[in-house]
C-alpha cells in the first residue's frame, strides 16, 4: 500500500481498516416533524445513516482474496441513546465489518428519490437495504453515549487485528466518532469532558476524531465547520451550540481541503468537525465527509 507521510495520512484498506462509531440520538425530541420533509427528525437521521452504510459498502469493492465478499476496510458500531445507551447493529455493540453488514441487512424498504433531466424531474423508487430503524423516546443522556463510545474506541486500539492480514489497529487511521443529535442534552454529567477524553486516545496516525452534527427541524442558517465559537453562539441562546463546538475535534490540517469542498469555501486553521442547525441535505453531506471523504478520499488498496 502506498501512503503519504505525516499524520492522518493512512488510507483505509483491507490491511489498514478504520473504525467508525456512530452515535444516534433517539430521545423523545427526535419525534418532531421536519415540516419541509413531512418526516420526523428520527426518520430522517436514521435514513441518512442507512444510506451512508449502503454507500460505504458500495465503495468497498470486492475482495480479490475472497471472491463475492466486500473488502473489510472499515468496521462500524452504531449506538442509539436516550436515557440509556444500546447497540443498534450487534448485540453487544462490538464493531462489525463492512462485508458482514453487506450480507446481513435487517430488511429492505422502498426509497424514493428525484432524478433531474434538464428541466424535468423524475421520481424513482428503489428497494434499498436498511440496518437500523427510527425510534424516539426518553431523555438525552449524551454523557453515557460518549462514555460507551470511548470504551469501543479504547478496546479497538488495544485489541489485536481481527484478521490475519490486518496490521495492528495502532497503525491505522485513528477512530472516528460521529454524533447526530438535536443537542437537547438534559441529563447529568459533562459531555464536553467525555468527548475530549476520546480525543486524547490515538493511533500512530493521530488522535481520535469526534464529529458532531446538530440536526434541527427548522434547518435555518446552518453553520458548517466553524473556527470560532462566536459563529455558532450567535445562533443559540441556551449554550448548546458552544457546548457542541467544544466537544468537536479541530479539523487536522491534512483533512482541511476536503472539508473546504464541503463548506464551499476555504477553511481557516482551527475549524471544527461540527455542523450546527443542519437540515437533511447538510446532514447527509456531513456524514459523507466524515465516513467517505476524510479517511479514504484517495483510497487505494494494498
Amino acid at each position: 500500500m502506498t501512503t503519504v507521510g505525516g499524520k492522518y495520512a493512512r488510507r483505509l484498506s483491507r490491511q489498514y481498516p478504520g473504525l467508525f462509531v456512530l452515535l444516534l440520538d433517539q430521545s423523545g425530541s427526535m419525534v418532531e416533524q421536519v415540516p419541509s420533509y413531512k418526516r420526523s427528525k428520527a426518520e430522517i437521521a436514521t435514513s441518512a445513516l442507512n444510506n451512508i452504510i449502503h454507500e460505504m459498502i458500495k465503495n468497498a469493492g470486492f475482495d480479490d482474496y475472497d471472491p463475492g465478499t466486500r473488502k473489510k476496510y472499515a468496521y462500524i458500531s452504531i449506538l442509539g441513546y436516550n436515557d440509556s445507551v444500546y447497540p443498534l447493529l450487534t448485540k453487544t455493540g462490538e464493531p462489525i465489518d463492512i462485508a458482514t453488514l453487506a450480507e446481513r441487512p435487517r430488511g429492505f424498504a422502498p426509497v424514493s428519490r428525484e432524478i433531474r433531466k434538464g428541466s424535468e424531474v423524475l421520481h424513482k423508487t428503489e428497494r434499498l437495504p436498511y440496518w437500523i430503524e427510527p425510534y424516539s423516546q426518553g431523555r438525552t443522556n449524551m454523557v453515557l453515549a460518549f462514555q460507551r463510545a470511548k470504551e469501543v474506541v479504547q478496546h479497538w486500539l488495544s485489541s489485536p487485528p481481527l484478521e490475519r492480514w490486518q496490521a495492528p489497529h495502532s497503525e491505522c487511521f485513528p477512530p472516528i466518532v460521529i454524533n447526530i443529535t438535536d443537542a437537547q442534552h438534559n441529563s447529568s454529567g459533562n459531555p464536553v469532558r467525555e468527548a475530549q477524553e476520546i480525543q486524547r486516545l490515538s493511533s500512530r496516525e493521530g488522535k481520535a476524531l469526534v464529529f458532531n452534527c446538530h440536526f434541527t427541524r427548522d434547518g435555518g442558517s446552518p453553520c458548517v465547520f466553524p473556527n470560532n465559537p462566536n459563529e455558532v453562539r450567535r445562533l443559540d441562546t441556551v449554550g448548546l451550540a458552544a457546548m457542541m463546538y467544544d466537544m468537536s475535534s479541530i479539523i487536522p490540517e491534512p483533512l482541511r481541503d476536503d472539508a473546504s469542498r464541503v463548506a464551499g469555501s476555504p477553511l481557516s486553521p482551527g475549524a471544527r468537525c461540527f455542523a450546527y442547525n443542519a437540515n437533511p441535505d447538510v446532514l447527509i453531506k456531513f456524514l459523507r465527509w466524515g465516513t467517505l471523504a476524510v479517511p479514504f478520499h484517495d483510497f487505494e488498496d494494498e
